[in-house]
């Protein structure tokens, strides 16, 4: 499964970039399958915004056929018949989409009822319904859901509809929606959770739940925290996370109350000398450990650079304070951590505390 980040880089080779006076020339209609709110629509509208076109996002579940065959009027001079189009598609000859390019996304495409999948049908096959005719300088994306695995309903589609497409199946990928996340200003509290804890980005998706999570409703969550920032997030956690957030709200607000007493720069920074932050500590329960370890592995990797001293607070605090197995379990972290994002903490710890090397690399590589 690719990323979102991954499915941009595939959608630029698919949907080159229109030169100035140009038409657009499109070989294939890329369908995008996902979760519901893991981001398909808004990834290619972040791609129509890198080119500088615009972005039209159709919802085929919400569509008669009607509404893009467009409705038969007499025309009783010839005794025929014509065909008005929809006026929000950009077909040729409708005023308002001359001379514009842009995105045509038709989300929600295996939700739509089978004969608006027909309309659909001739629209990506042929860029066009009865006579009328998308223009040139539009490319169409399609996007649909995956049915059982996350919980929609969707329609089958037959094999002949499906050849149409080349797909791309897109999955959660927690470093590209921090990424996403940080350019979009969402709440920080909601970023540094979210970083170390990223199963909960997307979770809670079975026939028991009104309400899941998923990127989107971080956004939405992010928005309603913004609009009260006069308000207690963890009042405003309390009160709307149930309905937002679902079962995730309890342990944010765990961790928002948990930043409040103490945070991971805390210990890296200030542990060993510090002993009000010592006294916080040693009042902590199990679990709220293992969420301030957590923030300390955070705090850690984005050192920018490393100082005898928060060798020896991280020191202090991992060999004073943590039980065998919540040391080991920081270890272990803080090592694959170091090694992903090229981080030389853990390797100069074990140089500093050369006592201890032998016996965390043994913890660190025995199995299990």
């Amino acid at each position: 499964m690719a990323t979102i980040k991954d499915l941009k880089q595939k959608l630029r080779l698919v949907l080159k970039k229109p030169s100035t006076g140009r038409p657009v020339v499109q070989a294939i209609t890329p369908f995008i399958w996902g979760k519901s709110g893991i981001g398909k629509s808004q990834a290619v509208k972040q791609l129509a915004d890198e080119y500088g076109i615009a972005f039209l996002d159709v919802r085929l579940s919400q569509l008669e056929s009607a509404d893009i065959r467009g409705i038969p009027v007499p025309d009783m001079e010839r005794h025929v018949a014509t065909w008005l189009p929809p006026e929000f598609l950009p077909f040729e000859g409708i005023s308002h989409f001359k001379g514009t390019a842009g995105i045509l996304l038709l989300d929600e495409f295996n939700r739509a009822r089978p004969d608006v999948l027909q309309a659909a049908f001739q629209l990506v096959l042929d860029r066009q319904v009865g006579m009328h005719k998308i223009l040139d300088s539009w490319f169409i994306v399609a996007a649909g859901n995956l049915g059982d695995e996350d919980n929609t309903d969707v329609v089958a589609m037959d094999a002949a509809l499906k050849n149409r497409f080349i797909h791309f199946t897109i999955d959660v990928d927690v470093d590209a929606w921090i990424e996403w996340a940080q350019a979009r200003r969402i709440n920080g509290d909601i970023v540094d959770f979210l970083r170390n804890r990223p199963n909960y980005l997307y979770y809670g998706t079975n026939d028991e739940d009104n309400v899941f999570v998923t990127p989107r409703s971080w956004e939405k969550f992010s928005d309603i925290l913004g609009q009260n920032s006069a308000v207690d997030p963890i009042e405003i956690s309390a009160i709307l996370g149930p309905d937002i957030i679902s079962g995730v709200a309890a342990p944010f607000i765990k961790y928002l109350e948990l930043r409040q007493m103490v945070s991971g720069n805390d210990i890296v920074t200030t542990y060993t000398k510090n002993t009000q932050l010592q006294h916080k500590i040693q009042v902590m329960q199990r679990d709220q450990l293992y969420s301030l370890n957590d923030q300390v592995i955070d705090a850690i990797t984005r050192l920018e650079t490393i100082e005898s001293l928060h060798l020896e607070n991280v020191h202090t605090y991992i060999t004073t304070v943590l039980e065998k197995d919540m040391y080991v379990a920081l270890l272990r972290t803080l090592t694959k951590r170091c090694m992903d994002r090229e981080n030389l903490f853990i390797d100069t710890y074990l140089q500093t505390y050369t006592e201890e090397t032998k016996a965390l690399i043994k913890i660190l590589t025995e199995k299990g």
